[in-house]
C-alpha cells in the first residue's frame, strides 16, 4: 500500500484513483464521452496537484511552530504558484534549499517528469480553449509517473 507522510496528499491522491478506476471500469462509453472524460480529469488533477504542493510547503512551515513564517507561506504560494510543473515545483523547492533540487534531480526520471507535465499542459489546453489529446489511459499513465514526485516531496518537506 502506497501511504505519503501527510495525511492530506495520500487522501487526495486516494481519491483521485479511486474516480480513475470508476470511470475506466465503465463499460459502453463512446470515444466523445471518454475524450471528454479525460479532460475533465487533468483539469481536476492539475488542480489537486497544485493544492498538494501548496499543502506540503505549509505543513512543513507550520512545523517551525511558527504562526506569521506560517501565514506568510500560506499567503506566497497561495497567491504565486500556478501550474505545477516540475520546473516550477523545482524553483520552489531550490528557493527552500538548493539541495532538495539535487536530490530531485537524482531520484526523478523522465517519465516521472513527462507524467507531471503532461497533465498540466493537457490542462493548460484544456483552459485556454484548445484541444487536449490526452486519453484516459494517458492521464493514468501521467498521474503514476507524477506520483514518485509527490513521494519525494512528502519525504523530503516532511521528513
Amino acid at each position: 500500500i502506497w501511504l505519503m507522510k501527510s495525511q492530506y496528499l495520500d487522501e487526495k491522491f486516494k481519491l483521485i484513483e479511486e474516480t480513475l478506476d470508476k470511470v475506466t471500469n465503465t463499460l459502453g462509453l463512446d470515444e466523445k464521452i471518454l475524450s471528454i472524460l479525460a479532460s475533465y480529469f487533468v483539469v481536476y488533477i492539475s488542480g489537486v496537484y497544485e493544492d498538494c504542493v501548496e499543502q506540503l510547503f505549509i505543513q512543513r512551515a507550520e512545523k517551525t511552530n511558527d504562526k506569521q513564517l506560517t501565514n506568510l507561506i500560506k499567503s506566497i504560494i497561495g497567491q504565486q504558484f500556478r501550474n505545477p510543473t516540475f520546473s516550477n515545483i523545482m524553483k520552489l523547492i531550490n528557493a527552500l534549499d538548493p539541495s532538495y533540487g539535487g536530490v530531485m534531480d537524482t531520484k526523478i526520471d523522465i517519465n516521472c517528469i513527462n507524467g507531471l507535465n503532461g497533465i498540466v499542459d493537457n490542462k493548460n489546453n484544456v483552459a485556454h480553449g484548445r484541444i487536449s489529446n490526452a486519453t484516459l489511459a494517458d492521464v493514468i499513465k501521467f498521474h503514476q509517473g507524477a506520483k514518485k514526485i509527490f513521494d519525494e516531496l512528502d519525504k523530503m518537506l516532511l521528513q
